[in-house]
């Protein structure tokens, strides 16, 4: 999924740039958990 919205054809494209963060998917899921806390109050 994620290799997709970067436009990305191959997996092995998107594991290549992967190890750049520590742990992007928990990184993005606190980002947005705080955004939604922040709107709804």
């Amino acid at each position: 999924m994620i290799g997709k919205l970067l436009g990305h054809n191959k997996v092995q494209t998107t594991a290549r740039y992967a190890h750049l963060a520590n742990d992007p998917v928990k990184s993005a899921a606190n980002r947005i958990a705080s955004r939604i806390a922040e709107v709804a109050g």
